[in-house]
């Protein structure tokens, strides 16, 4: 989740950056499954017609990846905002901190 001092900048380039992440790997865990298997994934989890090994086999394998592939990019995000941002968010959303003069 979002860190207390976090301003919404910074949170809006983290989504943003988590959900670029989803669209890629979801594509690239599709084209992969295709590779693979030689059949497109399972388009929708009632589908009686998939077995239900592959269902399953094909939701583990998205759930882990979307997962994975956004908490990465969630981080990497955080680390390359440049700290002068962080403060300043940090300063903008705390208004119990004095203001200090230059």
């Amino acid at each position: 989740m979002a860190e207390q001092g976090e301003g919404r900048t910074i949170r809006a380039l983290k989504g943003a950056a988590g959900l670029v992440a989803v669209m890629a790997a979801r594509r690239i865990l599709q084209l992969g499954w295709r590779r693979v298997t030689g059949n497109e994934p399972p388009g929708a989890p009632d589908d009686n017609q998939v077995p239900l090994g592959r269902a399953v086999a094909w939701t583990l394998l998205l759930g882990a990846g979307i997962t994975t592939s956004r908490m990465i990019a969630i981080r990497y995000a955080s680390f390359l905002l440049p700290r002068r941002l962080r403060e300043a968010a940090a300063q903008t959303e705390s208004p119990d901190t004095p203001a200090t003069s230059a």
